[in-house]
């Protein structure tokens, strides 16, 4: 059935209607009619009613279901949005501690190794004068010796001495 032709069916019905003329204010220029053929006009209405009006009254629906989950879907991307900028201010106040922690430590560790560098400078300059101390005094030892040795031969004189000899 046609719905344009139900919905005439509905103008002829409210047409037919008895019309009460009364002076009572809710009831002035108002129509009665049957309530029972009005009931079976309405739901022969909404079976002729077209599939695609059906469905869009169930795509609204849908679409009130899903503009809805999307607002709650934005609400939870926002929130953990905000947590991760959070979470990044936190992690560079970290890295910043961090980084200060570390040029202390770096700090600390070149005072650290120029004290054991002047130590072990100092520790080197002393095993150099002791062999220094070492070889002159091995010098002066083979200094005697050899003049020693040379007095001692007959007919040699001895030879002019060489620098003094250090013990």
């Amino acid at each position: 059935m046609d719905i344009y032709r139900l919905l005439d069916e509905l103008k002829a019905i409210a047409d037919e209607g008895e019309k009460w003329y009364c002076r009572i204010p809710p009831f002035i220029g108002k129509t009665v009619i049957d309530a029972g053929d009005l009931w079976d006009l309405i739901t022969e209405m909404e079976r002729t009613l077209p599939h695609e009006v059906t469905e869009a009254k169930q795509l609204a629906g849908d679409r009130d279901r899903i503009l809805e989950e999307a607002h709650q879907q934005r609400a939870k991307i926002i929130e953990a949005a905000r947590e991760q900028a959070q979470l990044m201010t936190s992690n560079d106040e970290l890295v910043k501690q961090a980084e200060k922690q570390a040029d202390q430590i770096i700090d600390e560790a070149e005072v650290e190794a120029d004290h054991i560098r002047s130590e072990a400078e100092a520790w080197a300059r002393s095993m150099v004068e002791r062999l220094e101390n070492y070889t002159d005094r091995i010098q002066a030892t083979v200094q005697k010796t050899k003049k020693m040795l040379l007095t001692q031969q007959p007919g040699r004189e001895a030879e002019e001495p060489g620098p003094p000899i250090e013990q």
